[in-house]
């Protein structure tokens, strides 16, 4: 069956076709060999039966007058017949009376000792027992034994013409399979020879070949698979055309997306760089008058309305600085300075920035910093932004008496650091996973209403996000409403190959 599924179509076909010929021509000759050779032995049977009863008749008178020339004479007419081996007549007392005997088959066979009205049929041989009466009263007994040498040569003959008639079915089975096949096999192959074109070029514009009149084969089954083939490549082609459409239609969006996020980072890059002046100048003026270096402002309200204008203008140029650093990373112009950092000593600069901020809203910040570690090549001031960023997050969210802790592992194969994880976690108020979604946009904030409970801008995460694929570092954030949320930023433990390390 294996080497049969391996065959093409066209000689499967051709094998199946010759294969149920065959086997009907040799079933039909078999059986009418059979009923030959049981309708023969029959016949031969039936006329030494008869034979047996003529010659018995005619030896009735001999058998009463004891005449045994007689007998012998009436038993030579078996001499005719050379497969009759040999003829014995016995008295009605079953004593030997008379014989005839084949010379080809010689002296050496014997006449039965068992007299009675039987038949066998035994080595190739028939024998026959049977009475002989006379006016229904018994006056001895002959016995007749023939070969079935007719059955054999009809055997041998019926061989012959078995063996000429399968082998002329098989060439007649062959050419029929040979026509009767392509009828099945052609449209089959055609559509073969179709898929193999459209699949080489990709060109579903081409088309199978219809062998058979589609108005008067609609029975015909490779006629509807033909049309069905072509139909499937007729939507197939439509669907491409439709796909190139939308396709052609979705670059140019994409084109006019990034065109305008190119535009959107360089006029925020403008305006931030605008902005960041007056700022600068606003930030200063408040700061001399906070200070008082030119004598004293008189009302203590002046005095304090230049600390809110100072705060003010410090805290919109981190946003502004903040913008200005995620359009350059959108942008890709955003270059990071590798060196080697002291990781305890970066991360607790961190803490004692925050620290005065977490104090004020009754929040606690811990750390555990391993004093082994080897330093990590990082942007120092892009990894103290990062760090400050998330630390500034956990202490925001969290509610008075909560708790911020500062974790910092390592990773090591083969006796060398491969990645370090810096570790934030709080008791804070905690993200759903679709809030986490949400966070890493830019802008996006979960608390998005007008009277926001938490002021920001949403750029911090999308931020740190950056900077962390700069540093080709991951950020992972773990979170449970209300339950608090945990921050992990790995850092590989080197560069990128081919970055200047100062």
């Amino acid at each position: 069956m294996f080497r049969l599924n391996n065959l093409s179509i066209k000689r499967r076909l051709t094998l199946i076709i010759m294969a149920i010929s065959s086997i009907s021509v040799l079933i039909t000759v078999l059986a009418i060999s059979i009923i030959g050779v049981y309708n023969i032995r029959n016949n031969l049977i039936g006329e030494l039966d008869v034979s047996a009863s003529i010659v018995g008749d005619r030896n009735t008178a001999a058998l009463v007058f004891e005449d045994n020339q007689r007998a012998d004479e009436n038993l030579n007419v078996f001499a005719v017949k050379q497969t009759i081996v040999q003829a014995c007549l016995f008295n009605k007392d079953g004593a030997f009376f008379a014989r005839y005997t084949n010379k080809i088959f010689g002296e050496k066979i014997k006449c039965p000792n068992n007299v009675g009205q039987w038949k066998h049929i035994k080595n190739n041989h028939v024998e026959i027992m049977k009475p002989i009466l006379k006016n229904e009263e018994l006056v001895g007994y002959i016995y007749l034994e023939s070969t079935l040498e007719e059955v054999e040569k009809y055997i041998e003959k019926q061989f012959a013409v078995a063996f000429t008639i399968v082998v002329a079915g098989l060439l007649i089975s062959y050419l029929l399979a040979i026509n009767l096949q392509r009828s099945i096999s052609r449209p089959i192959l055609s559509l073969a020879d179709t898929a193999k074109e459209v699949s080489a070029h990709k060109n579903y514009s081409i088309r199978a070949a219809v062998l058979g009149d589609n108005k008067n084969d609609f029975n015909n089954e490779l006629v509807i698979l033909t049309n069905s083939f072509n139909e499937m490549l007729s939507e197939i082609d439509a669907r491409n055309a439709q796909l190139k459409k939308q396709y052609d239609e979705l670059e140019k969006a994409k084109d006019a997306a990034e065109n305008a996020n190119r535009a959107k980072s360089q006029f925020l890059a403008n305006i931030s760089h605008e902005l960041r002046t007056p700022l600068n100048a606003v930030i200063g003026f408040s700061s001399i008058l906070m200070n008082q270096l030119f004598g004293p402002l008189g009302d203590g309200k002046y005095l304090e309305y230049a600390k809110d204008i100072n705060e003010s203008g410090a805290h919109l140029l981190d946003i502004i600085n903040d913008i200005l650093d995620l359009s350059k990373a959108e942008a890709g112009k955003l270059v990071l300075s590798y060196e080697e950092v002291h990781i305890g000593k970066a991360i607790n600069k961190c803490i004692t920035i925050i620290t005065e901020r977490a104090q004020r809203g009754g929040v606690s910040v811990t750390s555990d910093i391993p004093k082994m570690f080897p330093p990590l090549v990082v942007d120092r001031l892009r990894f103290i932004q990062i760090v400050l960023n998330i630390l500034s997050n956990a202490v925001k969210f969290t509610h008075e008496g909560g708790k911020v802790h500062i974790a910092v592992r390592g990773k090591e194969e083969g006796g060398e650091f491969k990645e370090f994880m810096v570790m934030i976690s709080d008791t804070g108020i905690g993200m759903t996973k679709e809030d986490i979604v949400y966070a890493f946009k830019s802008f996006g904030q979960v608390d998005s209403g007008l009277n926001r409970k938490y002021e920001g801008t949403g750029l911090g995460l999308p931020l740190t996000k950056k900077l962390m694929e700069l540093h080709n570092g991951s950020i992972h954030i773990d979170s449970e409403l209300g339950k608090g949320t945990l921050v992990t930023l790995t850092f590989p433990a080197t560069p990128p190959v081919g970055t200047f390390v100062s």
